[in-house]
């Protein structure tokens, strides 16, 4: 009588933590599935505003042909987001690419001639326009990253992210130079 009820104490044990593991694995599988659903929808309105960049370069580099490092760090922020093969890389790379757009149509602030031309300031809303979009969908990103990596450090479920080998995934951030950024002037 004393060995049924161990034997149906370890066979519930055994019932209750295979359920608690698969639980926590779907979970996690939820949480990660979320956060690459949230980029992938960011990640189309980056590619359209990376295949802009060369029509802003083309346009700005008639006007502002002594800014090379400017465009030089432009085309290296393109590339480096076309390349980027994770998710991480591709965070880092966007943000890259934020700033170095953000600093063309601050130094175009300084060229009248390029400001008044229609192809530019067409571009110019296009551009703004994809921002827009871009700010909207990154605070769905950044919501679903911090439930994954809050996710995958709450116990018990870190066990298993350590198993899967889950990482912790950085946020899309607005670096120091967009915060104080006064946005693009239309003349």
């Amino acid at each position: 009588m004393e060995i049924v009820i161990v034997v149906m104490v370890i066979f519930f044990l055994i019932i209750g933590i295979t359920g608690l593991g698969t639980s926590l694995y779907n979970r996690l599988i939820l949480l990660r599935n979320n956060v690459d659903n949230a980029f992938a929808n960011i990640d189309v309105i980056l590619k359209q505003r990376a295949d802009q960049i060369p029509a802003l370069v083309s346009i700005v580099n008639k006007v502002m042909a002594h800014e090379t490092e400017v465009f030089t760090a432009l085309s290296n922020a393109r590339q480096n987001y076309i390349t980027a093969g994770s998710l991480p890389e591709k965070i880092a790379s966007s943000n890259q690419m934020s700033q170095a757009l953000k600093t063309v149509f601050a130094l175009s602030e300084n060229y009248p001639t390029l400001i008044s031309g229609n192809n530019f300031l067409e571009l110019q809303k296009e551009v703004s326009n994809i921002e827009d979009k871009i700010a909207r969908r990154r605070e769905s990103f950044n919501d679903a990253v911090t439930t994954y990596n809050i996710g995958i450090q709450v116990f018990p479920a870190v066990i298993l992210a350590n198993i899967l080998k889950y990482q912790h995934l950085p946020l899309l951030e607005i670096s120091a130079g967009e915060i104080k950024y006064n946005g693009i002037k239309f003349e």
